[in-house]
C-alpha cells in the first residue's frame, strides 16, 4: 500500500485522458505507477464520453494510492479540452515536469524513464518520436502515412526540424507548460499536437524515440481538413508568429 506520509512535492505529473477503458485502465495504472516516484502524480481525465466503469475504477485506485488523481470534466467537448484540463490540473498541483500520454496503451508506460532522462538533461520539451532512430510504429499503414506525411509537410512549410511532428507522447518543463496553456491552440482535433510542437520549436528540446502501437480507429475527414487549414494559416503567418 502506498504511504501518503512519504509523498513529496511532485516532480513529474502524467496527464492521460480516458474514455471507455474499463478493460485496460487497471493495467495502464499499474504500469504507470511502477515508473513514478513517491511524490509523482497521474491525472486521469474523464468526461461524459466515458460511459462504462472507467471512472469508478480510477476512483477506487485513488482510494488506495493518492498518486492517482481522478479529474472529472463533463464540460469537455473534444480531446483537446481533455488534454488542456489535465495540463492545468498538473500545473496547479506544482508538477515540475508534465508528461502527456494516451490512455489506450498505444504509448508504453515503460518508456517514461526515457522522458525523465531527457528532462534531466535540461531541455524544456521532450518530444516522443516514432520516426527517430530507435523508434517504431505498429498499426495501419494509412495512419503511418498520415503521420509521416504530416511531419514531412509541416517541416517543409514551417521550417521545423523534428522527425515526428504529430506524436502525443511528450513531456514539458513547468515553464514550457505555462507557455502552452497561456497560448492555447486552434485545433479541436489531434493536429493540436503539431501546433504545440511548432510553438516550442525554438525552445530547448530533444526527441525521444518511442514505440507506438496504433489503435484501429481511423482519423476522420473533418480532422484532416482542419489540419490542412491550420497548417496553411501557420505557414502564411509564420513570419509574424511570436516565438517562445
Amino acid at each position: 500500500m502506498f504511504n501518503p506520509a512519504t509523498q513529496k512535492t511532485p516532480r513529474l505529473g502524467i496527464v492521460t485522458p480516458l474514455a471507455n477503458e474499463e478493460a485496460t485502465v487497471d493495467q495502464l495504472l499499474d504500469r504507470i505507477l511502477c515508473q513514478l516516484g513517491a511524490g509523482d502524480l497521474v491525472f486521469c481525465v474523464l468526461d461524459s464520453a466515458s460511459r462504462d466503469s472507467t471512472r469508478e475504477r480510477v476512483a477506487n485506485r485513488n482510494a488506495g494510492d493518492p498518486r492517482v488523481r481522478l479529474v472529472w470534466a463533463p464540460e469537455n467537448r473534444s480531446v483537446v479540452d481533455a488534454y488542456f484540463r489535465g495540463y492545468r490540473e498538473a500545473f496547479a498541483a506544482g508538477c515540475q515536469w508534465i508528461l502527456e500520454m494516451d490512455g489506450g496503451l498505444s504509448h508504453p508506460p515503460e518508456l517514461i524513464p526515457r522522458f525523465i532522462k531527457a528532462m534531466e538533461s535540461g531541455v524544456d520539451f521532450a518530444a516522443g518520436s516514432r520516426f527517430s532512430p530507435g523508434g517504431s510504429y505498429s498499426g495501419r499503414w494509412s495512419r503511418y502515412l498520415l503521420s509521416k506525411g504530416g511531419t514531412v509537410i509541416t517541416n517543409l512549410l514551417l521550417g521545423t526540424r523534428m522527425h515526428d511532428m504529430t506524436s502525443g507522447f511528450e513531456c514539458f518543463s513547468r515553464k514550457a507548460m505555462e507557455y502552452i496553456i497561456s497560448r492555447g491552440v486552434e485545433s479541436r482535433g489531434h493536429f493540436f499536437q503539431t501546433e504545440i510542437r511548432y510553438s516550442l520549436r525554438d525552445w530547448a528540446w530533444a526527441e525521444v524515440p518511442i514505440n507506438y502501437a496504433c489503435p484501429s480507429k481511423s482519423v476522420g475527414q473533418s480532422q484532416i481538413t482542419e489540419s490542412f487549414r491550420i497548417l496553411w494559416r501557420l505557414y502564411r503567418n509564420k513570419g509574424a508568429d511570436p516565438k517562445g
